[in-house]
């Protein structure tokens, strides 16, 4: 793991965004179809951290029925942290999943927390009960996203910046970068986030300074465009490992907004693999070619094997078609067979 190269940003702002690391070799590019993608200008060798990215808001993901350790709820921190009583709650009792490692880390955290405090207290079960579950971890995360947002805000004469690699920018406007293919998602599916961000998403005296509700609906959007799930196992390509095993459950959810310019391949060139404090680390799975593209995976490919469940899966959750190599090569396979199967020749 490369050790913290940039500075500490200022209190008040999210601290966390000072501590991602970039290879020297890793640059954003611009392509005309795929739009924002990360190529390599130089040869890189098979287990090379590229990057480590740092999230921008994060939320625990465990069901109610599993007793797994929860986040840390300070972004600095992210630890998990044992369901045992050990951990620091919310005095307020305003969710059973907020958690903190000790009392310092909920006092690092305090700011931040004001912001979702009282919207958890009045939400947080309403949301799981009438509603459901994916709903609820989809706002408090959209809820968090915000809470950067309006301290970055009230901290607006103090944001911090690094001098160099400019290229990778951070804060709020990080996130505003990512896409929100607004014009992709499916028409019912738009309706259902306006009604949940007007339900739960519009009351100024719960998060303050909210956006309008546009401008609600495309960080929903991109939220959904751009998170990644946090796994204990590293999802990669399959040709890694003799036998390949699932990444197993998931236990958080986070936007990097670095990462976000990764493009998915199901034959990708690069892992990613969450570390012990919430930030993701992809590393080259092969030797990569100087000027060739970095992409990963967006689902675990242990459990879409089948060329057509892993198109059904990129047009639903990602509103794409993928056509990478490995579609393309494994679709045309499907297509001879086809053709092989037709009664060519009969009278």
């Amino acid at each position: 793991m490369p050790a913290r190269t940039f500075p500490e940003a200022p209190n008040g702002v999210n601290d966390q965004d000072s501590d991602f690391y970039v290879h020297h070799h890793l640059v954003p590019s611009l392509d005309p179809c795929k739009g924002r993608m990360l190529r390599v200008s130089a040869p890189i060798a098979a287990g090379t951290v590229l990057l480590v990215d740092t999230p921008y808001a994060i939320v625990p993901t465990v069901e109610p029925s599993r007793s797994d350790a929860l986040i840390c709820s300070n972004l600095v921190c992210s630890r998990l942290v044992p369901q045992d009583g050990q951990g620091s709650c919310c005095p307020k009792s305003c969710y059973q999943d907020v958690i903190w490692c000790n009392d310092a880390c909920r006092e690092a955290d305090r700011p931040r927390h004001e912001f979702e405090c009282c919207w958890l207290k009045r939400n947080g079960e309403k949301i799981r009960q009438e509603e459901c579950e994916y709903d609820f971890v989809t706002l408090w995360h959209v809820v968090r996203l915000l809470a950067g947002r309006h301290l970055e805000r009230k901290a607006s004469s103090m944001l911090w910046q690094h001098p160099q690699r400019k290229e990778f920018v951070r804060g709020w406007e990080a996130v505003e970068m990512c896409c929100a293919y607004l014009d992709s998602w499916p028409e019912p599916q738009i309706k259902h986030w306006r009604r949940l961000a007007k339900i739960y998403l519009s009351n100024e005296s719960e998060l303050p300074g909210l956006p309008g509700p546009d401008e609600v609906l495309s960080v929903i959007c991109k939220e959904e465009t751009n998170t990644f799930g946090l796994y204990p196992k590293m999802t990669g390509p399959l040709y890694m490992v003799d036998r390949p095993v699932p990444r197993g459950e998931s236990y958080g959810l986070s936007l990097f907004p670095r990462a976000a310019m990764f493009n998915h391949s199901c034959l990708p060139n690069v892992t990613h693999k969450p570390d012990g404090q919430g930030r993701m680390v992809y590393t080259a799975a092969r030797d990569i070619a100087a000027n060739e593209e970095v992409m990963i995976t967006y689902f675990d490919l242990t459990q879409f094997d089948d060329v057509k469940e892993r198109q059904e899966r990129t047009r639903d959750q990602f509103q794409f078609a993928c056509t990478c190599e490995r579609c393309i090569e494994e679709e045309a396979q499907d297509n001879l067979e086809g053709i092989d199967s037709l009664p060519f020749g009969l009278v």
